[in-house]
């Protein structure tokens, strides 16, 4: 794969630096040159974007002798887009997430853990064509699939989430869209690059009508280590101005997953209530792993249950209802009441009943137009006697500057 993003990388600069051979020989009269970079029609070529965030994460995580989180963490991103009249196009997207100090794990073990280490990398950085009826991307790319549940960029964290390989996306079909993606290793959201999960990604989508869509895809693992956490399944969602549904099966070895929510929207006002289900059970056969999507959306924002994307022995049930509110324009107010149990088909022995409930709240407000802040918390409280998962406290402050 470093020889695919070398090769990418090559291509890139040879196209933008020489411009006068490639009108010659191809034709493409959108390429800048190396002179024209000091020019302002330069970047009209593309699009030049850059991204400064400042976060603040306090976690206190009852029981386990640790001191509480204070981490002060910052993220500057820097991306160049551009296309040409061809349909060929480049993306560069590099990242610098930083703290600001090391009061938290893993930069210092004695404190409660948040997820956003110290990592400089070329967070996306592809070479892409799009033309008849087809989009093709090679390089590190992010990939969002379905709901972002099991193939997604985990947007939340400062690091998020990529993946290095190809895709190519067709419509030629009326109403039908068919995905192939192969990925050779992920970018995480730890700062280091993983090579255990290759996928082979296969994802068809299908417009039913003009408000509903189904989807089916087999999300495949290349390496024979995990081949048998190969994940099937189907999605069907829509809606229209005042009710939107979303519902999604998958099979896993032995393992299953269910999806089920309903959201009423109103004016100002949306109202959601949803259940989801994760199996578990004896064997690792029986327990559903959530692969690499987006966890931090599901089963609360406190992160207690992370630990479904390598599978939990008692399963998991999250039933939730949500309520979201703009008072403004540029003000959105979110709350989440989640009531978590051990799936059915928990082991014999273990731990079965209530694990807890959690309490999130998020308030959300563009001050400017460059500028965004939010702040938020969520409450995990430990449900009946003997479950594992201790209580904790999760808070945040952001903001967001682009430019």
């Amino acid at each position: 794969m470093k020889r695919i993003l070398l090769a990418a990388a090559l291509v890139a600069t040879a196209a933008y630096a020489d411009n006068a051979g490639v009108e010659e020989n191809q034709g493409h009269k959108d390429w800048p040159s190396l002179d024209e970079w000091a020019t302002a029609e330069t970047l009209k070529a593309g699009t030049l974007s850059a991204e400064v965030l400042l976060g603040y994460e306090f976690v206190d995580q009852s029981g386990n002798g640790l001191k509480n989180a204070n981490a002060l963490i910052t993220r500057t991103r820097l991306t160049y887009e551009a296309t040409n009249t061809e349909g060929f196009g480049a993306k560069i997207q590099g990242q610098y997430v930083g703290p600001v100090n090391d009061h938290f794990a893993p930069d210092d073990p004695a404190y409660d853990t948040v997820n956003d280490p110290e990592a400089f990398r070329l967070h996306q950085a592809y070479l892409s064509y799009t033309g008849y009826d087809t989009h093709a991307r090679i390089g590190a790319q992010e990939i969002i699939l379905d709901n972002a549940r099991f193939i997604g960029n985990v947007g939340w964290r400062f690091n998020a989430q990529s993946f290095n390989g190809g895709l190519v996306k067709n419509d030629s079909v009326e109403n039908l869209t068919l995905l192939y993606a192969y990925t050779d290793s992920i970018n995480g959201i730890d700062g280091e690059v993983n090579y255990a999960r290759q996928y082979h990604l296969f994802n068809a989508e299908y417009k039913l009508c003009e408000h509903h869509k189904a989807s089916a895809f087999a999300y495949v693992q290349r390496n024979d280590a995990s081949a048998d956490i190969d994940t099937f399944g189907a999605r069907f969602w829509g809606g229209n101005d005042t009710f939107v549904h979303n519902a999604m099966l998958a099979v896993q070895r032995d393992a299953y997953y269910g999806y089920l929510s309903g959201r009423l929207d109103f004016e100002s006002t949306d109202i959601e209530l949803g259940v989801e289900y994760i199996s578990g059970g004896d064997t690792a056969r029986d327990q559903f792993q959530t692969l690499n999507g987006t966890a931090h959306a599901f089963n609360g924002w406190a992160d207690v249950f992370l630990g479904t994307g390598a599978g939990i022995p008692t399963g998991l049930v999250d039933v939730w209802l949500k309520g979201s509110v703009s008072p403004t324009e540029n003000m959105d107010l979110i709350g989440v009441y989640h009531y978590f149990n051990t799936a059915a088909n928990s082991p014999a022995g273990t731990f079965s009943g209530n694990v807890g409930n959690e309490i999130d709240a998020l308030l959300k407000y563009k001050i400017c137009k460059n500028f965004s802040a939010l702040t938020g918390a969520a409450f995990y409280i430990k449900g009946e006697s003997g479950s594992p998962t201790p209580n904790k406290t999760v808070f945040w402050l952001r903001g967001t500057l682009t430019f």
